[in-house]
C-alpha cells in the first residue's frame, strides 16, 4: 500500500514537471493551447479545450493541466469567478488569456 502511494506520488511530480517543461519549450500539448489562444480574448476552459480539439471529459482534464503549467511559467493569465459564484459553475466561468499577446 505505501509503495503504491509512494509510485502515485513520483508519477505525479514527474507529469508536473514534464509538463511545465514543454510548457516552457513552446511544445506538446501546452504549445498546442499556447498556439489556440493567440489573437484569442479571454476564453474559458471549454472553449480552449475545443479550440485543441479536446472537448472530452478527460481532454479537458489535460488541457487544465496544460494551463496550470502555463500559468505556472507566466504565460497564461486566470480571471478569477465573481464572487458568489457556486463552486461547481466556477469551470464554466473562469477564463483564462495569454500574458502577452
Amino acid at each position: 500500500m505505501l509503495t503504491g502511494a509512494i509510485i502515485g506520488l513520483v508519477v505525479a511530480v514527474v507529469m508536473i514537471a514534464v509538463n511545465k517543461s514543454k510548457a516552457a519549450a513552446g511544445t506538446g500539448l501546452p504549445g498546442k493551447v499556447e498556439a489556440a489562444m493567440r489573437g484569442a480574448g479571454p476564453l474559458t476552459l471549454a472553449q480552449v479545450a475545443a479550440k485543441v480539439g479536446m472537448d472530452t471529459f478527460l481532454g479537458r482534464g489535460k488541457v487544465a493541466q496544460a494551463l496550470g503549467a502555463l500559468q505556472s511559467i507566466g504565460k497564461i493569465k486566470v480571471n478569477p469567478a465573481p464572487e458568489g459564484t457556486p463552486q461547481l459553475k466556477k469551470v464554466d466561468v473562469i477564463t483564462y488569456e495569454l500574458a502577452t499577446p
